[in-house]
């Protein structure tokens, strides 16, 4: 899909309630939204008849919705938290848009954007970020960790993007929501962004609702008074912990650089306008912004018109997210710094932490 069309469809379920056009669209994709639903419920109930466990404790985080909802950010919060606490850990991926096959253990051992085709993108900032830890893909993560527990023996096992993923037995389910609006327009894929329906969060141990908590929206409020009620859940914003040159991640920009020097940003990623108004937040003031859509792989076209619109700005930086510097050819690379994102859970912190450590000591302890 084009960065146009994708934009044309997330338009569609972002349209106002009263709206005719979402409207005459929604009647219009009712048989297609049926149909999924009936196929979700089939497809889940085989997935839980065939439940496995790893011998490890296993936290999974996911959501209920496609597009961003912060799960990186988490997966490397959490991951570092039990870091800190002395568990080894391994992260499992599915690896989206990978060119890869079967399970693999991701390894940076050439150039970062070869990686990224091989593995994902998402596996690839993980393992950049967490060099400590295990990152294992495939689409089979029970089979994933099997492979990580013969070569790497971790403690836990970090489950990214694994809410839906039931086949496998977790001892800590997290849902991730957006504050602001957690089930989209309400509304099944496709006519909506929903994976299952909101009853689904009963299934979760624990949430996070992410971005705007001090006014939450009104289907936030019913979420945490239907399937999440007796539920612990957590508010947190993502941030910007810093920005880092694409080719050297180790190698910090300050930002006061990219407040005074001409950028252009580049996005592709489910909510890009989020990203761009992060920078404008920041006073990093960008002459263009490039969206692309989310996972977006780089052609030779995509290449060259973007550094066609350097030239033709006069940009010193290429501003991009970190999940986007991963997949950058290096001609774009080494005019590019990304944003490092991660997550400020404020006062809830030490409580989250509690939790994660007591799902890693209660599994010990059976």
């Amino acid at each position: 899909m084009t960065s146009r069309g994708y934009a044309l469809w997330q338009s569609l379920w972002d349209e106002p309630a009263a709206s005719a056009r979402r409207r005459f669209a929604i009647g219009l994709l009712a048989p297609l939204e049926a149909l999924y639903e009936a196929l979700r419920r089939r497809d889940q109930a085989k997935r839980l008849r065939r439940r496995r466990s790893l011998p490890g404790c296993v936290i999974s985080v996911g959501n209920i919705t496609v597009g961003g909802t912060g799960k990186t950010p988490a997966v490397l919060w959490i991951a570092r938290t039990l870091h800190e606490a002395g568990f080894s850990v391994a992260v499992l991926s599915r690896g989206y848009g990978r060119q890869g096959s079967g399970v693999e253990k991701v390894r940076l051992d050439g150039p970062l954007h070869k990686s990224a085709e091989r593995y994902g993108d998402e596996p690839v900032l993980l393992a950049r970020r967490l060099p400590w830890a295990a990152v294992w893909v495939g689409a089979d993560r029970w089979h994933a960790g099997l492979r990580a527990v013969a070569h790497d023996r971790p403690d836990v096992f970090v489950l990214d993007d694994g809410f839906q993923h039931v086949q496998l037995h977790r001892d800590l389910d997290l849902v991730l929501l957006d504050a602001a609006r957690p089930t989209g327009n309400g509304q099944l894929l496709p006519a909506g962004p929903l994976r299952e329906p909101p009853e689904g969060l009963e299934r979760a141990h624990a949430a996070i609702f992410l971005g705007n908590t001090e006014n939450p929206s009104t289907s936030a409020e019913s979420l945490r008074q239907g399937p999440l009620l007796g539920k612990p859940v957590f508010q947190a914003r993502p941030v910007i912990g810093g920005f880092f040159q694409a080719a050297q991640a180790d190698f910090p920009v300050p930002q006061e650089d990219l407040s005074r020097a001409p950028c252009i940003a580049v996005a592709g990623i489910a909510r890009p306008e989020r990203f761009f108004s992060a920078l404008e937040a920041l006073g990093v003031a960008c002459l263009r912004r490039c969206a692309f859509p989310d996972h977006h792989r780089w052609t030779p076209k995509d290449e060259r018109g973007l550094l066609r619109v350097v030239q033709e700005t006069g940009a010193r930086w290429i501003v991009t997210t970190e999940k986007d510097a991963v997949r950058l050819p290096p001609s774009l690379a080494k005019r590019a710094v990304y944003a490092a994102m991660d997550l400020d859970f404020g006062p809830d912190a030490d409580r989250f932490r509690d939790v994660l450590l007591h799902a890693v000591r209660w599994w010990r302890r059976s």
